[in-house]
């Protein structure tokens, strides 16, 4: 079962505004180009990429990397992103907000259900029931979840991550 377009698109969102929130505040890094915000995502496993992404688009660029490219897009009109200069990737303050609400969202879903691993897992299952935050299917994975919950806990000044060239 793929998810319907409307979840793509918002786990698509969450997890670019996620991996620019991270490389602010937790690596140091609040100007990211493109290529370091993918390879940030990549590396950190942030979301989950089906082998059909993976492959190029007319661009040059692989589906998933053009996709997020486009909701970095769209994250800039809603004014959650800006774009300072050719190929910067800027969280705005607006944005950042945004991602501690989400934090929020995601500490309280895994505080209402203990065995949340499980439920995420659960929702891999065909026709299971799904909110859009935390619908693992394509995109969401444990360790996104798990980078809420440290920003819920403002455990982001554990030693930063080393963030891929």
């Amino acid at each position: 079962m793929k998810l319907s377009s409307n979840h793509k698109v918002k786990q698509q969102r969450r997890v670019v505004l996620l991996a620019l929130y991270l490389l602010k505040n937790h690596c140091g890094r609040p100007n990211p180009d493109k290529h370091m915000v993918l390879r940030f995502i990549r590396s950190q496993h942030l979301m989950h990429i089906p082998v059909d992404d993976e492959l190029p688009r007319s661009t040059g660029d692989k589906v998933w990397e053009n996709d997020l490219a486009w909701k970095r897009e769209d994250l800039k009109e809603s004014g959650l992103v800006r774009k300072p200069a050719h190929g910067i990737w800027q969280i705005t303050e607006h944005g950042e907000r945004d991602v501690e609400a989400w934090a929020a969202r995601v500490e309280a879903f895994t505080r209402t259900k203990p065995d949340w691993k499980a439920d995420l897992s659960a929702h891999l299952q065909a026709g299971a029931e799904s909110d859009d935050d935390f619908h693992p299917e394509y995109y969401i994975t444990e360790e996104t979840v798990n980078w809420g919950l440290k920003i819920v806990a403002r455990s982001l000044n554990q030693p930063a991550q080393t963030v891929p060239n």
